[in-house]
């Protein structure tokens, strides 16, 4: 990842209701063509895609189901990759604050710990970058 170099496993929480449980995030691959593994209560799930934050969403679609949330940046409904943050790999998310631009103070590790309050699903993430996006 050009010179930035990122673990290729997390030891992170993950969250049901008011539960919480240990699990095990992992990632490979390179040259848009990452897989993430998620090890937790609801077993091993994978997710493929061209970067590790699309890869990430993937798995969590599978196991949201279940009613399992992952603890980390890249699971937050105020975060999202720009296209750099992309083109690095999505190993980096930023933090979306309504009507202002991120910058580079705003760019955080996508698999770093999160705090459960911060979680979302999949589609209360999207909701809320759409909305981002049209406050600017």
């Amino acid at each position: 990842m050009s010179g930035y170099l990122v673990p290729d496993r997390f030891e992170v929480l993950a969250f049901t209701g008011g539960q919480q449980a240990d699990a095990v995030l992992s990632w490979e691959g390179e040259n848009h063509d990452f897989t993430v593994i998620a090890d937790g209560p609801w077993g091993q799930v994978t997710g493929r895609a061209d970067d590790c934050f699309e890869a990430l969403t993937r798995t969590r679609e599978q196991i949201e189901p279940q009613g399992w949330l992952l603890g980390v940046n890249g699971s937050r409904r105020d975060t999202w990759p720009s296209g750099t943050c992309r083109d690095m790999g999505g190993f980096l998310v930023c933090l979306l604050r309504p009507g202002l631009r991120p910058t580079r103070a705003d760019l955080i590790q996508t698999f770093h710990h999160a705090p459960r309050e911060t979680l979302a699903t999949v589609a209360e993430q999207i909701a809320f970058e759409e909305q981002w996006s049209q406050s600017l």
